[in-house]
């Protein structure tokens, strides 16, 4: 009878709690620990106690922090990530097929892995072709984890999964359901060009990602009509200039097609300014980087769209876009600017589409733009395509319709993976190469016979050795007072990474960022060149004499001017080694 007595008392007082709690607007753990308290009826003082405190923190979070109260129930991390789970599924499944080919030994590091990691050794506010924010993520991570492929690749992989995650957000926020969500991410996993950039430690794999994260909160700008977003989209502007100069095109685009979409109210006032000048903060320390060295990057972006970037018509940059993103999704990038353009449904989102198309003529018409490089402006019209078929199924009620579109996207990437991914032998990916009729040609003169992205990952360490016993055959007063010259920027990143454990003297190099670097390390009488025979006649008109090491470094598999490579033992140099450097310098 006393614990009935008891018992009763207790669910009077919850109840009490619970209405007043409702009432009021009460957190429901304020009602669990009230409850909590109340379990004993000798603790009923301190429970009262503990009510009236809650009373008061919770009027004061009500007061200074509105809608505090309301996410005490759950966090804010964890409501989100259960909210998502399809496509967070869907993002961490990309994560694992793109970092689990790292672990085929028979590749190792891409060319341009060994430049960013020098360059994190180098940390500085600019470089000559790529702005600092790659590097220095680098830096860090180096710091805190070593400059192992295995910790490097981690980061792109993940650059790229997110990247996926954050476009079934963004269908999220237009308005479309779970299986439009699971769609647009399962259309960006698909694409071929995103897991290539998850393949290898570079700036563009932080591109799509910052692209869909500037697409999003515009979207949300637009749906809370909340100009203060601007603060955060200036502070994404700022660290996509960081990573990318690229992406001011990006910028310029989005803020372009916002205003023909009619959306002029979101951009004619401060906010809008504010996030100008807080992107424009952000960005400074590189202006000040190529202010002091005489603009650098200026000089590389005229070279390369001179002399590098392979011209494409506009009928071939239409069949690049096709590819590079698969076959299997177009479809659903189509159907999507074309829905985000016409459909009432998304009206508000009109500039999704308007940005999308721009961009899309933009890199057409400049017969410069390699494929990959719209790559950014995708999870848009995938999020469109989602949401179009999305109520096209469930009009016509077509559940099956759903598992068949999901799998044929997915069959693009499974014919295209051997080519993107080091997961297959060399010999197993030049049939496929050859199957395919696969253009390797992705810069002017460089065609090898597998996919560039995977011929650059081969070698590596065999041409150090290589070197490294041209080295080892000088004499020991030689050997004092060499150096060694590379020919491009992977070659020394190469040397300097591998070298980094033996004895191995001063590396130099005339391209890029290494042009800066080598001032300093100018000296001796002996220079090791590594390069190809031709360059042999050029070597003898600026040292007294010049000796050829007589083994050769060939594979077959490496891009043409990684293959048949000669080391030159250059001696008492007739000009200086600074004018050298002068003269070879060249930003490509």
């Amino acid at each position: 009878a006393v614990k009935r007595r008891e018992s009763d008392n207790r669910l009077k007082i919850f109840f009490i709690v619970r209405n007043r709690a409702k009432k009021e607007g009460f957190s429901l753990l304020v009602i669990q620990v009230c409850w909590n308290q109340t379990l004993r009826l000798r603790e009923f003082s301190v429970s009262v106690l503990n009510i009236l405190i809650s009373n008061f923190v919770c009027h004061l979070f009500k007061q200074f922090l509105p809608g505090t109260v309301e996410h005490m129930e759950k966090s804010a991390i964890s409501r989100f990530f259960s909210e998502n789970k399809h496509h967070l599924l869907i993002s961490s499944l990309t994560f694992l097929l793109i970092y689990l080919s790292t672990f085929n030994r028979a590749y190792g590091y891409f060319i341009d892995e060994f430049y960013y990691i020098a360059c994190a050794n180098n940390p500085a506010a600019g470089y000559v072709d790529h702005p600092p924010l790659a590097p220095l993520i680098l830096t860090v991570v180096q710091f805190l984890f070593g400059s192992s492929i295995f910790v490097i690749r981690i980061i792109p992989a993940l650059a790229e999964s997110a990247g996926v995650f954050y476009t079934g957000v963004l269908v999220k926020e237009i308005g479309g359901g779970k299986f439009a969500q699971v769609l647009a991410a399962c259309a960006m996993a698909a694409s071929p060009v995103i897991i290539a950039f998850g393949g290898f430690y570079s700036m563009n794999a932080f591109e799509p990602l910052l692209g869909v994260l500037l697409m999003l909160y515009a979207v949300k700008m637009i749906k809370e009509n909340n100009t203060k977003r601007w603060i955060v989209l200036g502070i994404i502007m700022g660290i996509g200039m960081m990573n990318k100069h690229t992406f001011g095109v990006f910028i310029i685009a989005i803020v372009l097609s916002l205003i023909l979409a009619g959306k002029w109210k979101l951009i004619l006032n401060k906010w809008f300014f504010i996030g100008g000048v807080i992107a424009f903060i952000i960005f400074t320390p590189n202006i000040i980087w190529q202010i002091i060295n005489n603009y650098p990057s200026l000089e590389f972006y005229r070279n390369i769209n001179a002399d590098k970037n392979v011209y494409t018509p506009p009928v071939a940059f239409i069949m690049g876009q096709v590819m590079s993103m698969s076959p299997s999704t177009a479809p659903i990038w189509i159907a999507g600017f074309l829905f985000l353009l016409f459909s009432k449904s998304v009206k508000d989102f009109k500039f999704l589409g308007i940005l999308f198309i721009a961009l899309f003529l933009f890199m057409l018409l400049s017969g410069v733009s390699r494929s990959d490089r719209l790559a950014f402006a995708y999870p848009a019209a995938f999020a469109g395509g989602a949401i179009f078929y999305d109520k096209l199924f469930s009009k016509h009620i077509l559940r099956w319709a759903k598992v068949v579109l999901v799998i044929f996207i997915f069959s693009g990437l499974a014919i295209s993976l051997p080519l993107i991914l080091p997961y297959f032998s060399y010999e197993a990916v030049e049939a496929r190469t050859v199957f395919i009729g696969y253009n390797t040609e992705l810069e002017r003169g460089n065609k090898p016979l597998l996919p560039q992205l995977l011929a650059d990952k081969i070698g590596w360490e065999d041409r150090f050795k290589f070197v490294y016993s041209a080295y080892q055959s000088l004499s020991d007063e030689d050997k004092k007072q060499t150096i060694v010259a590379a020919g491009n920027y992977g070659q020394a990143g190469a040397l300097e990474l591998y070298g980094k454990d033996y004895d191995f003297p001063p590396v130099v190099c005339d391209h890029n960022n290494y042009y800066f670097w080598s001032k300093s390390r100018l000296k001796g009488n002996v220079m090791l060149k590594l390069g190809h025979k031709n360059e042999y006649h050029g070597l003898t008109e600026r040292f007294t004499t010049v000796d050829v090491y007589p083994e050769e470094y060939k594979n077959k598999y490496v891009t043409g001017h990684e293959n048949n490579l000669r080391v030159f033992i250059c001696r008492n140099p007739i000009i200086s080694y600074s004018k050298m450097l002068e003269q070879g310098k060249f930003f490509y």
